[in-house]
Parts: C-alpha cells; sequence; structure tokens
C-alpha cells in the first residue's frame, strides 16, 4: 500500500498547497494619490484588465465500494479475489488531485487522478493487495457556478494484483462519472463530499489478467475555488 501512503500525503500536501497559493496572491491597489496627474491630452486611458483566468483544485480520501473484476468471462468482487486471507483492510479511495481551468462561466476542463486498494495477509503470511488507479482527463460543471457540480472523464487506467514478490499489471483505458457538493468554509476554502464511480477495460484476460472492472467510491475533501 506504498502507492496509498504516498497519495494520503499528495492529499495533504494539496491542501496546504492551495492555501498558500491563495494567501499569496498580490492585492491589487485601486487607489491613486492626489497629486497623479490625468492622461495627457490627445492620448487614450489604459484599457482595463482582463479578469484572471479562474481555476479551482482539489484532493480527497475516502472509502470505495463495488469494486469488481471480469476474469476471462467471470466476474469476481474484490473480497472473493482475497478469499482465504486475514487481517483484511477496508477499502481504501484517495482522490490524489482534480483540477480544472475555466472553459466558461461553471464549466472547467482539468484532471482527476484517484486510486482505490484494498490489503490482507494470506495464510502463508504473504502480504496481498488490489489496486486500481485512474488517470483521467475530467470536465466538471457547477451549474450554478458554486456548490453542486457533476463530472465526467476519461483516460488511462492500471489493475496491479500483488502477492509477495509478484505482481501482475494490466494497462487499459476508462472513464468516470461523479457527484458532489463543494460547502464553502471561508474565502476561496470549501469543504467537497464527492461520490464517483468508475469502469475500466483492458482488452484481454487470463487466469491473474481481467479483462474489465468497476470500482466506485465517496471522498470527503479539500477544494480550493477563488
Amino acid at each position: 500500500m506504498k502507492v496509498l501512503s504516498l497519495a494520503a500525503l499528495l492529499v495533504l500536501a494539496a491542501g496546504f498547497t492551495a492555501s498558500a497559493v491563495a494567501q499569496g496572491q498580490p492585492e491589487s491597489s485601486t487607489g491613486t494619490s492626489t497629486g497623479a496627474a490625468g492622461p495627457a491630452p490627445g492620448t487614450d486611458a489604459a484599457a482595463p484588465a482582463s479578469p484572471p483566468t479562474k481555476v479551482f483544485a482539489g484532493a480527497g480520501l475516502g472509502g470505495g465500494f463495488g469494486g469488481r473484476a471480469k476474469f476471462n468471462g467471470r466476474s469476481v468482487s474484490f473480497d472473493d479475489q482475497l478469499q482465504g486471507t486475514v487481517d483484511k483492510s477496508p477499502l481504501v479511495a484517495v482522490n490524489v488531485a482534480n483540477f480544472g481551468i475555466a472553459m466558461r462561466p461553471g464549466l472547467y476542463a482539468g484532471i482527476d487522478l484517484t486510486g482505490f486498494g484494498q490489503i490482507a495477509t494470506a495464510l502463508n503470511g504473504d502480504k496481498r493487495s488490489l489496486q486500481i488507479t485512474n488517470y483521467f482527463a475530467a470536465l466538471t460543471w457547477f451549474p450554478w457556478e458554486t456548490g453542486l457540480f457533476l463530472r465526467g472523464g476519461a483516460g488511462l487506467s492500471q489493475f496491479a494484483t500483488i502477492s509477495g514478490s509478484t505482481s501482475e499489471h494490466s494497462g487499459g483505458l476508462g472513464f468516470l462519472l461523479a457527484a458532489g457538493y463543494a460547502l464553502q468554509l471561508t474565502g476561496a476554502h470549501h469543504l467537497s463530499l464527492t461520490v464517483q464511480q468508475t469502469w475500466q477495460s483492458y482488452g484481454g484476460s487470463s487466469i491473474t489478467k481481467p479483462d474489465s472492472s468497476q470500482i466506485g467510491g465517496v471522498f470527503l475533501g479539500y477544494m480550493w475555488i477563488p
């Protein structure tokens, strides 16, 4: 679960970084000195500055649900794949980062990076884990420019099965649908709750490599929306 531990650290770093960026923005001065001269005759006043590009950034931690993979046409849950093991952990979900740049008011284009994992101990003492990682481009839509948001995306996915020193990796394509709410705490700082469902296709299967998978997650996180 080294990947998930690193992801959790990245979640905390994302929150602190967003806060630091927000506090480090210089304030523009709108006042003028009383002795300032107006524009010279025959010259135009300076054009007003264009508004800054609007962005958002966030991250979150939570739990996964409905993890399944299809091997040789047979759909198997994560719990079934970890049968005969002990010390089974919860299915952990990490939203490593989500980011968007405004295309128009309320609509953002960006990325959504998530990881899901579960680990257990086999009877021989080997650690066995299942992981799904998604690297998606995503569109996020705030219908009222704040509060409720909807998200859809697609991109690259990876399924990993690790047992002791042996690992199997399958790469493919995936897509996601999500909905959530960003509750404003103060200024640009928001508390977010997101429910996400993802599907993956790996283009071939064997006894140890899946043809496809699906998994969902509920994330409680931080979102910075200036």
